[in-house]
Parts: C-alpha cells; sequence; structure tokens
C-alpha cells in the first residue's frame, strides 16, 4: 500500500520526513481555514523536492489551482470539496495530474454518486464525514467500503492511527481496491507538525 503523509507544513519536519520515511506522497493543504493551511512558502516545496508533492484543494477555481501546480510542482490534485463531474474533468484535461476525488463517509453511502466521476480520477479516497474539510481525527465505519462496487483503486483516511495497523492489514485481504492510506492528524505533535518516529513506526508495521 501507499502512504501519504498530509498537512505538512514546517520545511524542517519535511526534510526529517523524507529522510526517515520517504513517504509516496506528501500532502500540501491549499484550504486558508485549515490550521495546516500551506500559505504562498516556496520553502516548503522546496523541503520535499524528492517527494511526490499531493495539493489539497476545496472548491478552488481552476486557474488558481493551475497556478499552485506550477509554483510549487504538485504531482497530484486531491479535491476535497463539492467539484462537480465537468470541474474534475477540466482539472484532469488542463493539468494532466493525478486526481483524487474526494468522498465523505457518514453512517452510508450511495455509490452510484461515484460512478459519473470514474473517467477523470485516478483514486477515489474515502474520508470521515465532518462539516469540516478533514483533520477530525475520527475514522468511519470501514465496513461499508465492503459494498464498493468498482475497480477504480481507493486511497483510506479518516482518523488513522497506529492502532488501526491490524484492521487495515484484514481490510486490504478482503479489498484489493485499497491502494493506500492518507494519514494526518494522529500522528501530529501539534497541527502541522509530524511525530516522525510514529510515522515510521507506522510504515513498519504495515510492511509485514
Amino acid at each position: 500500500m501507499k502512504l501519504k503523509v498530509c498537512g505538512m507544513v514546517h520545511p524542517q519536519n519535511i526534510q526529517e520526513l523524507v529522510n526517515e520515511v520517504n513517504p509516496d506522497w506528501m500532502g500540501m493543504i491549499f484550504y486558508p481555514p485549515s490550521p495546516r493551511y500551506v500559505g504562498t512558502s516556496g520553502e516548503i516545496a522546496s523541503a520535499a523536492r524528492s517527494l511526490d508533492k499531493v495539493g489539497v484543494f476545496v472548491n478552488e477555481p481552476l486557474s488558481s489551482v493551475l497556478e499552485k501546480v506550477a509554483l510549487f510542482g504538485l504531482k497530484v490534485l486531491q479535491l476535497h470539496g463539492n467539484e462537480s463531474v465537468e470541474e474534475v474533468r477540466l482539472l484532469k484535461e488542463k493539468s494532466g495530474l493525478e486526481i483524487f476525488k474526494v468522498f465523505k463517509i457518514g453512517n452510508k453511502i450511495d455509490w452510484e454518486l461515484l460512478r459519473p466521476y470514474l473517467p477523470w480520477v485516478d483514486y477515489f479516497l474515502f474520508d470521515t464525514y465532518t462539516e469540516y474539510h478533514g483533520g477530525s481525527g475520527k475514522t468511519f465505519d470501514w465496513s461499508l467500503l465492503k459494498n464498493y462496487p468498482y475497480e477504480k483503486p481507493f486511497i483510506l483516511s479518516g482518523g488513522i492511527g497506529i492502532e488501526e495497523v491490524q484492521a487495515i492489514l484484514d481490510l486490504k485481504k478482503q479489498m484489493p481496491q485499497l491502494a493506500g492510506l492518507d494519514i494526518n492528524s494522529r500522528f501530529e505533535i501539534a497541527p502541522g507538525l509530524k511525530d516522525i518516529p510514529k510515522i515510521k513506526a507506522f510504515k513498519k508495521q504495515l510492511m509485514v
């Protein structure tokens, strides 16, 4: 499984992540209300230059997204808002980048809502439903995923901590579409400041 560490904002912390963990993706949040908002600091992108950087956007205009792709050297777009199929299509065609489309899961999910996005996304990302956009520290009921009807790979997010390793491994055995994990708040010392030894231990346990 691939690993994405999201919400990084401190260059030295990012460099430690590169050296000690070297995850598949590093998430940069371009949503101003978030406590993990990266702002316009090129220093963050420079520290993460060896990683595939994921830009996390919430209902951002196309022109603004493309501007940040160029400025920060983004490799992936994670769309965390209410982006329409047409908006996702345009972003895919204009950027040429991989796209993660986020769906927030509460007590149930209508899988048919995902179908129109299939041609334009590379991964779905399933997060815990909150009125905010991620960072809740809470998991959702993963048993809801067992009815997932598509071959499209997905990334699991939402309150994942080191305590969930065995449940993740069990889910992977049942669902080959589970392609990656997105971790954030439960591996933090403070918002945006990650506990690198804890992430390293988590990754090691997943590799069994």
